[in-house]
């Protein structure tokens, strides 16, 4: 008789979402990670310290947050990713962080995606990132009048 030997694949793996492989290598390493995530309407930044009991978020940003200091646009429009960004890294500044890794799981890094202008802004703000600075745009494309206003609003808020 046979046996059936159907080995069943986590359900976060099935649908993309977490690179088991790269996120052992992420707790071994013990370094904080930065994840992005992007929805229909709006962007959330989380600093996480992963543990094997499970992970804890050390610093979080929400592009709710920057519609409160003034920003009219879209929460995930390029500007929007960038302020959000800058948001993050100050407020994780104030907590005590100072690097991080980026991780956005399964989904693919290339230049002119718009986790490169989110990621700038964290780089902005202060926190290292190991990351080439080739792929970034001109700064142009980061600020204008408006987004200039907000980083003052935040820079005056996170010091």
């Amino acid at each position: 008789m046979t046996r059936n030997t159907h080995v069943p694949i986590f359900k976060r793996r099935r649908t993309g979402q977490t690179d088991y492989s790269k996120r052992k290598s992420m707790i071994t390493s013990r370094s904080t990670i930065l994840s992005i995530r992007i929805s229909n309407k709006h962007s959330i930044f989380q600093f996480i310290e992963p543990k094997i009991i499970g992970d804890s978020i050390r610093s979080s940003s929400h592009s709710k947050q920057i519609i409160k200091l003034g920003w009219t646009g879209s929460g995930k429009s390029l500007h929007g990713l960038y302020l959000t960004g800058y948001l993050a890294g100050k407020k994780a500044k104030s907590t005590g962080l100072d690097k991080a890794i980026l991780y956005i799981g399964r989904r693919e890094f290339h230049s002119g995606s718009k986790i490169i202008y989110a990621l700038k802004g964290v780089i902005d703000a202060g926190i290292e990132i190991p990351v080439n600075n080739e792929i970034f745009p001109d700064d142009e494309k980061f600020k204008t009048d408006n987004t200039e206003k907000i980083i003052t609003e935040i820079n005056s808020k996170y010091g």
